[in-house]
């Protein structure tokens, strides 16, 4: 068979750490990295605290950790859990090209099965590169028709990359494969109606999909069967999901571009549609020392997915904060950051962020939209009370593959993540593990290190 399933799956499944050049090794540590900082951050979010709260009545066989508690659940409903932690506060990377983000339901999955099976460090990165590869390529295949129709990418191509990994963590030859990535697409789920009010369905979407990887692969290896042209076939899941899709995009470059390659990271806790905006004020707010109070008016011009999605002003939840570009910019001039703190009950309510909200004015510009996807721009016009004009354009949000940060912000950021959840020196002893994770001989150490009270 030569349909894009069974392409993508044969590469898969035999897909090794052997077989990944180095930049894709230190990626796939990074990732695992970052996913971890934001789940620890998460878990002090209400969204980490109902979770954790629930996984207690739930749990059962000692399996896998409970990110930030002293817990050890089933192994999925670890990754279920965890996964909801990851999202929580959108601190989580993504993918431009597929619309979504990979790590908050490839690296709950992983942990919580490679804990379970006690994997090398080796195996942790390939099943990851292969989760990555799986839910990039689906995505980018069926999007933007994908996103047009209402689904969320993250839950439903994340079950995809879910499956994939555990899959390919398990050993899987082709048709085992190809069946995995089968009983994942009857299972892939996310909708965008959460947008209506800020439901904290949003985040509940990558945790179903880690815990529906993990299922797919257990029933796999039970003897479950599954389709076998599920993204292809006349009723699969681009049939039913979207109303265009290239299949081409699947498979083109396989083994030559990985898809972990076209992770951004985040630097603002905000829906990265938001982030060009963001990095925009911020520059106006440091190089022209504007403070809130002397501006008469903002106007932000970004690409029309953006102004869609986040140009509301109706602020009812940190969720609702978090996806309106206005609000964000506003907190931008006020406050200097748009991080966990600009979200808080207090700041959401914040007269003077709702204030200068106010003034902010989203545009579609049809020229950012023609870079799209391989540049998401913005730019930001200032104009004072005293008249005074100042702007600035982003052509890559900071986190970006072009525009990465470095190290140091990389170690910041996390750092800032697990503040005040564990000690500095365990989290130092945790960066140390993940950054040598190719010696790691079993990922019981590693989930060790994740553990509260031990």
């Amino acid at each position: 068979m030569n349909g894009p399933t069974h392409v993508l799956a044969s590469f898969l499944s035999g897909l090794t750490y052997a077989d990944l050049p180095p930049e894709a090794v230190e990626k796939a540590k990074f990732v695992f990295l970052d996913t971890l900082g934001a789940a620890i951050a998460g878990s002090q979010a209400e969204e980490g605290s109902i979770a954790a709260r629930l996984a207690r009545k739930l749990s059962g066989k000692e399996e896998s950790v409970l990110i930030a508690s002293d817990m050890r659940v089933d192994c999925l409903y670890a990754a279920l859990f965890n996964g909801i932690m990851a999202h929580a506060l959108e601190l989580d990377d993504g993918n431009r090209y597929a619309m979504g983000h990979p790590g908050v339901a490839v690296i709950p999955a992983v942990l919580a099965l490679g804990e379970t099976e006690k994997k090398p460090g080796k195996a942790i990165i390939a099943a990851i590169v292969a989760g990555y590869e799986a839910f990039g390529r689906i995505a980018a295949a069926g999007n933007p028709s994908h996103y047009h129709r209402g689904f969320h990418t993250t839950g439903t191509c994340g079950t995809f990359g879910a499956a994939a990994a555990c899959g390919n963590l398990f050993g899987f030859d082709t048709s085992q494969m190809v069946q995995n990535l089968g009983i994942a697409g009857s299972q892939s789920a996310g909708l965008f109606a959460f947008m209506s009010n800020g439901a904290m369905t949003k985040v509940l979407h990558p945790g179903k999909a880690a815990q529906s990887g993990i299922l797919s692969a257990l029933l796999i290896r039970e003897g479950f069967t599954g389709p076998d042209t599920v993204l292809e076939h006349k009723q699969g899941f681009y049939a039913g999901y979207a109303d265009r899709f290239r299949p081409e995009r699947i498979t083109e470059g396989l083994g030559e571009k990985f898809e972990i390659m076209n992770t951004y990271t985040k630097y603002h806790a905000a829906c990265r549609h938001i982030h060009p905006s963001a990095d925009a004020a911020l520059v106006i707010r440091k190089e022209y020392r504007i403070e809130p109070e002397e501006i008469e008016s903002i106007r932000v011009r970004t690409y029309e997915v953006a102004a869609k999605l986040t140009g509301g002003k109706e602020i009812t939840t940190p969720l609702s904060g978090k996806m309106s570009l206005p609000y964000c910019i506003a907190a931008a001039f006020a406050e200097g950051e748009v991080g966990l703190g600009q979200f808080s009950p207090q700041k959401l309510a914040d007269s003077g962020i709702l204030s200068l909200m106010e003034r902010v004015e989203v545009i579609s510009d049809s020229g950012f939209d023609k870079l799209i996807p391989d540049h998401r721009c913005a730019r930001v016009e200032v104009v004072t009370k005293s008249g005074r004009t100042c702007a600035h354009e982003v052509l890559d949000a900071m986190g970006e593959p072009e525009n990465p940060g470095t190290m140091e912000d990389q170690l910041r950021k996390f750092k800032g993540c697990t503040s005040g959840v564990f000690e500095p020196n365990r989290m130092d002893r945790l960066i140390d593990s993940i950054r040598h994770l190719e010696d790691v001989e079993d990922l019981t150490d590693i989930a060790e290190l994740l553990r509260k009270g031990m």
